[in-house]
């Protein structure tokens, strides 16, 4: 688990985007395993940062810049699976 330093500030993201990033790095206290809370969360979450502009690689590259490894961001690009597929990827 990792969590966005209080001084850190990500760069180049609208406001919007931003709050985005915050609430996906608080719902990663768990590494966005698959569990009651992400599977209601996660789905939306990320269609909402892809309506916001946000593409699953920044969103990825986000969370790596504030300490989560590959196996924790490997959760996001499954639940974007989830997201256009209806399945979670493996």
């Amino acid at each position: 688990m990792a969590r966005k330093p209080s001084n850190f500030e990500w760069i180049g993201f609208t406001k919007g985007q931003l709050e985005l990033l915050d609430f996906l790095d608080f719902l990663g206290n768990n590494g966005w395993d698959r569990n009651g809370q992400t599977e209601e969360l996660m789905p939306k979450l990320l269609a909402d940062c892809a309506k916001e502009g946000l593409s699953i690689d920044q969103v990825m590259k986000a969370m790596m810049s504030i300490g989560y490894d590959r196996r924790a961001v490997h959760q996001i690009r499954r639940w974007e699976s989830k997201r256009l597929t209806g399945k979670l990827g493996k």
